[in-house]
This record gives structure tokens, C-alpha cells and sequence, in this order.
């Protein structure tokens, strides 16, 4: 355990005797914010379209740049970014089915892996299946009840020295655990290493597990993909023969007659944020996904209520303004993030991105005015950016482009030329092109929290000054 959870945190510690008070973080992500060049946009990306006065102040303020997350062209999802913009390695990565199940209170057991698993319907093309639709995207009236009722007939299995179980969470979704089967010496685990079956696309051919090449363990490998394999044809077969799909088939509704399973995950081993970064942190979001992630790396989740698609500014608002509560409670890293320009995005509306992007700034408005005219007198370090960019035409559900970043607050950040907030401005910005991996040393380090290179007080390199090592005793 490090001794900074001993001795308190390092803001503490510094404002003892100095009259020097710490500098605390914001960071802002807004899902899915870079974007193409868009045609009905005059070849503009949503965001260079959008109104975003405060969020231009807050670049003419501060320093700017562009952000890869993982690395240039590589597109990622949202719990990959955010663990490498936390400032995790993938090493430690388990697998984003780990954060939606515990995000939803589901534990994942030592020695098990999970996957999510989409209730869908399905058609039979030449003998195999294609995706028709998620049932979640339907959105179809008693749908999710239906679900938990289905749920119920598949929702145990053993086959190949491996157990199955399935439990419902809501929205048409579940959670498969798979384990071993008790007293099986044969099938002694079971292995992450699995393929995806959900195509990710309606009107795409349905996909047969496989193991993964770079499999650690071939044999469990294959072994948990078989057996996975066996328990969805199972599935299917007892989900079509259902007597609740047979009288949605007579009222004309299509039947929820699979379950689509992706992003295999075991338990997670993630030291806490304040051991990893020296902060005590919070998240502040209401997706069971951002959920799981903050509780998986110790930061405190706060929930806040969901609000539909055209609420984008008040939902942003509410949740900027129970970060200043958790920056009044003692929190020195606080991460707000909103969905709205990626979901605008997923669903092939540029203009509609653009709009998101205009309301979440206009309740930027606050931030903007209490920073003022001297943001180097702030005690705030504040933080925009993406975790990754999510294109408003073509097939791509996210694509490779990199994602403007700006920082400004605080004495220590020199402002560039730069004075507005876009892909393209953010080219000429004074941070540059940055991964995400990197961003965290970079905040650390505007908050005079930055560990100097080479010198080590605690055995794990962590990239914070550690203000108590632990002391030399004598006598």
C-alpha cells in the first residue's frame, strides 16, 4: 500500500504551512467529439460547425493540441481510451465486459470470464444467421420484460467441462460467466482469449467463435470457444421454440431468438487512481459502463439522472455542477463525461452532432466565467477533449482520427496562438500530437505533482511526486 493513503493526500500535505492550495483537475471528455470532414457541413466536422463560443475561450485561454489514444489511425472504443487517458498500461486492461457487469453490481469471480450478451433478432440466411436488430435499439414497448423472461430459459448450461449463466441487466442485455464446471479436472479454466460473435452491424452474418491467435493457453482457448459456440446454438434453438416469441411472431413482432456475446474480460487487477496517480478521484456519469470503469480504478462514482438526447445542455450542466461539490468535498480529480455527440453520431446525423456539441457548450458558460480574464490565477486545471472520434457518415463505428485536447488553468500553462476549439486548430497547438497514455504525466506535471525521473522513494514507478516516502528509522 503506498504511504501517500497513509500520511493523506498530497493537497493536504501542501497546504500545511504554505499557504499554497493545490491544484485540482477537471477532466471533461465529450464521447465521441472528433469527426470527418462533413459534405452537408461544408466540409466542416461538427464540431468547426458548431457555435462553441466558451469552449473557443477556453482555447484562446490555455494550450491545445491532438490526442491518439492508443495510436494514429487505430480506432478504439471508450473504455480502451479512458483506461489509457486514466493513466493505465493495457496490460492491466480486463476486458471491457469486466466494467459493464460491475458497473450494473454484477461481481466477476476469480477464475471466470464474462462477456456481455445482447438479446437480438435474427434471420436464417444458407444455414447461418444474420443480425436483424439489437433488442435494446428497437426500443419497442415491454421488449426488456420480455427479455428477463427469456432470460430465464437459457440461463444455465454446461457443456465441454465448461458452465454458462446468464443474468439479465436490463435494456436487453445480460451477463454471460462462464467457469469451469465443478469437479471437472479436464477443463481446469477457462480462457478470455475468445472471438466476438456480434457482427456489430444489422444485416451482417452473425460470427462463430474462435479462439484467438496470441491465445496464451491454445487448448483452453479453444476449449471455452467450443463450448460458447455450443450453449448460443442451444440458446437459439430454446429462444425460437419459446412460446413468448411465438405470440410475438403472431402479432407481427419480430421474435428475440439470440443472445449476440462480445468483449470476453476476467476480474480486474487495477491498482486504485490515488496509488496510480497520486489523486483522490471521482467520476461523475450515468452509463453503467463509465460506472464499472470508476469503481475498477478506485475513483468514486457518482451517479446522475439520465436524460433523453435533447436535455444534452442541462444533463452536461448538472453534472459540472456536482463536480464543484466534489471539489468542495476534498476531490482533486474529477472526470465529467457526456455521451450526447456520440450518440448524434452513431446515428449518421452530422448536423444533429453539431447541435450536441453547441448545447454542451453553451453550459460551459459558468466554468468559462469563473476562470475570468487571469485563468493562470485559477486553482483549477481544466481539461476538454474526446476519448475518441466517432464519424457522422460512413460505415465506421469509430474511426482513427485524433482529438483536439486543451488544457488551461493554473500558472503553469503557457497559452499558444491558438483561438478556437477544432481538428484543425488544434494542428497548430502548443502540445502537439500526444497519446493518450502520456496525458496524465502531462497533467501531473502542470500541477507541480510530477515525479523528477530517477529518483524512486516507493518501489512501484509511479509517475506522481510521493510527498512522505516512507521514513529511515533509527534506535
Amino acid at each position: 500500500m503506498s504511504s501517500l493513503s497513509e500520511s493523506g493526500t498530497f493537497a493536504s500535505i501542501l497546504s500545511i504551512g504554505t499557504g499554497v492550495r493545490a491544484m485540482r483537475i477537471l477532466f471533461v471528455i465529450l464521447d465521441g467529439l472528433a469527426d470527418r470532414p462533413q459534405a452537408v457541413l461544408g466540409g466542416k466536422t461538427p464540431l468547426d460547425a458548431a457555435q462553441t463560443p466558451h469552449l473557443d475561450r477556453l482555447a484562446e485561454c490555455g494550450t491545445t493540441g491532438l490526442l491518439t489514444p492508443l495510436a494514429p489511425g487505430v480506432p478504439v472504443e471508450s473504455d480502451t481510451a479512458h483506461f489509457l487517458l486514466f493513466g493505465y498500461d493495457l496490460d492491466r486492461f480486463p476486458g471491457r465486459a469486466a466494467f459493464e457487469a460491475i458497473g450494473r453490481g454484477i461481481d466477476v469471480p476469480a477464475g471466470a470470464v464474462v462477456l456481455l450478451a445482447s438479446f437480438a433478432q435474427t434471420s436464417v440466411h444458407d444455414g447461418t444467421l444474420r443480425r436483424d436488430a439489437l433488442t435494446w435499439a428497437t426500443a419497442r414497448s415491454g421488449d426488456e420484460a420480455d427479455c428477463d423472461r427469456l432470460a430465464q430459459s437459457v440461463g444455465a448450461f454446461e457443456t465441454h467441462g465448461v458452465r454458462f449463466r446468464l443474468t439479465p441487466c436490463g435494456r436487453g442485455e445480460a451477463i454471460l460467466t462462464v467457469t469451469p464446471a465443478a469437479g471437472d479436472d479436464a477443463c481446469p479454466e477457462v480462457s478470455r482469449s475468445v472471438s466476438d460473435v456480434d457482427p456489430f452491424y444489422d444485416g451482417a452474418r452473425v460470427a462463430r467463435c474462435r479462439p484467438l491467435a496470441e491465445a496464451p493457453r491454445a487448448e483452453s482457448a479453444r476449449r471455452t470457444a467450443d463450448a460458447l459456440n455450443a450453449y448460443l446454438g442451444w440458446a437459439h434453438a430454446r429462444l425460437s421454440a419459446h412460446p413468448l416469441n411465438r405470440r410475438r411472431t403472431v402479432r407481427g413482432v419480430a421474435p428475440i431468438d439470440f443472445l449476440l456475446t462480445k468483449w470476453a474480460a476476467v476480474r480486474p487487477d487495477v491498482p486504485p487512481f490515488v496509488e496510480q496517480n497520486g489523486l483522490r478521484a471521482a467520476s461523475v456519469e450515468n452509463y453503467p459502463l463509465y460506472a464499472g470503469l470508476a469503481r475498477v480504478c478506485g475513483m468514486t462514482p457518482v451517479g446522475t439522472p439520465r436524460r433523453n438526447s435533447s436535455d444534452a445542455a442541462a444533463d452536461f450542466g448538472e453534472k459540472l455542477r456536482v463536480a464543484d461539490d466534489l471539489f468542495a468535498q476534498g476531490y482533486e480529480f474529477v472526470h465529467v463525461h457526456s455521451k450526447a455527440p456520440d450518440v448524434a453520431a452513431h446515428r449518421k446525423d452530422p448536423r444533429a452532432k453539431q447541435r450536441a456539441i453547441a448545447a454542451l457548450d453553451s453550459a460551459l458558460g459558468p466554468l468559462v466565467a469563473e476562470i475570468g480574464d487571469r485563468p493562470d490565477r485559477s486553482d483549477r486545471l481544466v481539461v476538454v477533449t474526446g476519448d475518441h472520434a466517432t464519424p457522422s457518415s460512413g460505415p465506421l463505428i469509430h474511426s482513427g482520427e485524433a482529438i483536439p485536447l486543451l488544457i488551461v488553468g493554473g500558472p503553469n500553462v503557457l497559452p499558444d496562438d491558438v483561438t478556437e476549439f477544432s481538428e484543425r486548430a488544434a494542428i497548430r497547438g502548443g502540445l502537439g500530437h500526444v497519446r493518450g497514455r502520456d496525458v496524465m504525466p502531462l497533467l501531473l506535471n502542470s500541477i507541480d505533482r510530477a515525479r523528477l525521473h530517477g529518483v524512486r522513494h516507493e518501489p512501484a514507478a509511479r509517475p506522481y511526486w510521493q510527498p512522505r516516502p516512507e521514513p529511515f528509522r533509527v534506535g
